[in-house]
């Protein structure tokens, strides 16, 4: 009989230890799931911003709706073996859900994750524009920035053919968001941005040809209009104009010409000597006077048909258009509350 019993306890401790094996086993398997990437082998770039005051755990939370980590508690625990103190700096991150959640912490702590060489470039933005927020980022020298590319754009070449049309890349560094390491240099930075051009404006429009006209036209419509539905138009009376031997009057290319920005043109700037004063030279200014984006190229390539000559901003930001200067004038005093006998 206690030979029967010890049998049958010993017999139940080997099933007791196999279990705790068994369970044991699963337990690392769960945990080794949990600080495995998301998603192993992808190069996707996520970009996460943890706010200031925030928890740990929170920002577990924020890494699983990013889909970078499996759940808060991988974020936690790699927090935990990585012996991280729990301060994490409130900023904006520059992640993958390639990376493991421990990859993830060491990164983070440690500012290598940090987005700060992220940039965007906004629809309407001159060069000097550009250089100054490059430099704002200590991505580049605003300076030598603007030197390249006054003078490099020849010296571009991309697989399908395409070479800028100018020396001058002012109008072909494309408005978009851009990620530049610290040791990125100009030359390499204006090969990004004029190959964004290439492939989001070239490759989609292979019939075009004359790019410098487009891309003039696009940049005057895109610091003049305010709103989508208005370029078209505003394209429209551009080659209304055009046609017919009319100097453009456009005051955003005056506004490019001065040494400095004005909110607001005086009557005496419309006498300014420069080639891209549109009010005292027929025709287009040399170069494009800022970035366009997509909907002003468009414009340019499908204008609206119609027989205006004449628009000025109203109300809201959107224009009102005139086939006649009779009615452009109608509409001036309208808009200043006066008139017209």
């Amino acid at each position: 009989m206690a030979k029967r019993r010890r049998r049958s306890i010993i017999a139940t401790l080997f099933v007791l230890l196999a279990m705790a094996v068994v369970f044991g086993a699963f337990g690392w398997l769960a945990i080794a799931k949990l600080l495995s990437p998301f998603k192993p082998g992808s190069t996707a770039h996520i970009l996460v911003t943890v706010p200031r005051g925030v928890t740990p755990r929170e920002i577990g939370e924020i890494l699983t709706q990013k889909k970078v980590v499996r759940s808060p508690s991988a974020f936690l625990l790699a927090m935990r073996l990585a012996g991280g103190g729990g301060e994490i700096r409130a900023d904006r991150y520059d992640l993958s859900p390639g990376m493991s959640p421990r990859q993830i912490v060491v990164a983070i702590e440690s500012g290598a994750a940090s987005a700060s060489n992220w940039v965007t470039i906004p629809e309407g933005f001159t060069a000097r524009q550009v250089a100054d927020r490059l430099g704002e980022k200590q991505l580049a020298d605003p300076a030598a920035f603007l030197t390249a590319v006054r003078k490099q754009g020849d010296m571009l070449r991309y697989s399908d053919g395409f070479t800028p049309p100018d020396k001058n890349l002012e109008g072909y560094l494309f408005p978009d968001t851009y990620r530049f390491d610290v040791s990125t240099t100009v030359p390499a930075i204006l090969n990004q941005m004029v190959g964004e051009f290439d492939t989001k404006v070239v490759k989609t429009h292979p019939k075009v040809k004359d790019w410098k006209k487009t891309i003039i036209l696009a940049s005057l419509i895109e610091r003049e209009a305010e709103v989508d539905k208005d370029r078209p138009l505003i394209a429209s009376v551009m080659f209304n104009r055009l046609k017919k031997g009319m100097p453009l009057d456009i005051d955003a290319s005056i506004e490019y010409a001065l040494p400095k920005h004005k909110p607001r043109l005086m009557f005496s700037d419309l006498k300014t000597p420069s080639p891209y004063n549109t009010y005292l030279h027929k025709g287009l200014p040399p170069t494009p006077i800022c970035s366009p984006g997509l909907p002003s190229i468009e414009a340019v390539l499908h204008p609206a048909k119609t027989d205006y000559l004449y628009y000025v901003a109203g109300p809201g930001g959107a224009h009102i258009f005139s086939k006649t200067l009779a009615e452009q004038d109608q509409v001036i005093a309208r808009l200043r509350g006066n008139t017209v006998q």
